[in-house]
């Protein structure tokens, strides 16, 4: 099964952050299902998330956590990505 690069997007007062997650599904469209299900639970402490476009809103629309793209990928290429983003390189 293939492998697919999921970026979510959360917004909370007006603060923008991104989030990179990898999941193996057999197509697009299941690996879409799989992430919407993924961002219904994505803050556990509220138990009745409000459906919108793309994704949830929590806390009365307080917050809110989107799926902003997805798109095939390797595990390869995934690590890649997350060393680059992740390391500090002063030279």
């Amino acid at each position: 099964m293939p492998d697919y690069w999921v970026k979510i997007t959360e917004t909370e007062n007006e603060e923008l952050r991104h989030h990179h997650y990898l999941i193996t599904a057999k197509d697009e469209r299941e690996a879409k299902k799989l992430a919407m299900k993924f961002i219904e639970h994505f803050i556990d402490d509220d138990e009745n998330p409000d459906k919108i476009t793309d994704g949830y809103s929590f806390y009365n629309h307080e917050i809110s956590v989107q799926l902003s793209g997805i798109k095939e990928t390797t595990k390869e290429q995934f690590k890649e990505f997350l060393l680059k983003t992740h390391t500090i390189n002063l030279a």
